[in-house]
């Protein structure tokens, strides 16, 4: 028999800190319910230029102004900010285009793509801006042909895709118009360039005879459990079981403590084979082969 399936409408950045901080609780609903799931991430175009009336900005002396915000964000979601920002990006325009190029050679690799930006953001401290610190910053990713994606990232129909993407974010539906909601970093409409938009990270369970349900800006793990149920209801009543380490690391090779902590249990051991970096507040992880595909140097972290 088949299984009915529930589009999940991300609406995204991987400058947002918030959207950042989603991560765990979006990988364990894919896990739970993934069987059910089609996932589309319309890339929302965050930062159209930041330097905007700012005569002397630069990417080096916007780095730490931006840390310091996202430590703060740190402090309510667990996920990593970074320690020291090296690089701040001038626009998310270009990263948002190139996530949309990569989607040329499948949905599995645009979303691998993206993360790494996330991770390249959050972790390293570098905010992706040229096509050469795109290359850098998804070194390894499987199934990408970086010499197609840049010349596919030049493409007008690449610029066309993520101008959709851009407008979609920005025509957010009535639900949201309507929202009123006091918790830190909620999801209400939001105002930037003159234009209305959603939130990130906004997400639409689409395709339920109920019509589409909508799980907007910072919420908890049960939220979007609530959001799916109500789109098909009954789809939430046999979850998969929560993954091992090993499950874990096989479906996601780079794990932030706060994601293997969510995802496996506060008392989950790690592989003996996992791979450690100290990005400077706390530690992420890395399967033996992610660290090979990556070039990194890390030691093992034996699992105590």
């Amino acid at each position: 028999m088949t299984q009915p399936k529930i589009e999940v409408i991300e609406y995204t950045d991987a400058v947002c800190s918030t959207a950042w901080g989603a991560e765990p609780l979006l990988r364990k609903l894919d896990w739970r319910y993934g069987e059910h799931l089609v996932w589309r991430k319309v890339m929302g175009g965050l930062v159209g230029d930041a330097s905007t009336g700012k005569e002397s900005w630069d990417r080096i002396s916007a780095a730490e102004p931006m840390r310091k915000y996202w430590k703060r964000v740190w402090h309510l979601t667990g996920m990593p900010y970074p320690n020291p920002m090296k690089l701040m990006l001038q626009s998310t325009d270009p990263l948002g285009a190139a996530v949309k190029a990569a989607e040329l050679q499948g949905q599995d690799v645009a979303h691998a793509v993206l993360r790494r930006f996330r991770e390249r953001i959050f972790v390293d401290g570098i905010g992706p801006q040229t096509a050469d610190e795109f290359e850098a910053a998804t070194l390894g990713v499987p199934g990408l042909d970086h010499a197609r994606w840049r010349v596919d990232q030049a493409r007008p129909e690449v610029a066309d895709a993520y101008r959709a993407d851009w407008e979609e974010c920005r025509a957010p539906n009535d639900y949201v118009r309507n929202l009123k909601h006091d918790s830190p970093m909620n999801g209400e409409l939001k105002h930037s360039e003159g234009h209305d938009r959603y939130a990130y990270p906004t997400i639409i369970f689409r395709g339920g005879a109920a019509g589409d349900q909508t799980v907007a800006g910072w919420v908890t793990y049960e939220e979007y459990e609530a959001g799916l149920e109500a789109a098909l209801p009954g789809v939430t009543a046999s979850p998969r079981l929560d993954p091992t380490p090993a499950e874990a690391f096989a479906r996601w090779p780079m794990l932030t403590g706060q994601e293997f902590a969510f995802l496996c249990g506060e008392g989950a051991k790690l592989p003996a084979d996992t791979m450690t970096h100290d990005w400077g507040d706390g530690l992420v992880y890395y399967s033996a082969d992610e660290a090979r595909r990556r070039g990194l140097g890390a030691k093992a972290l034996a699992a105590e």
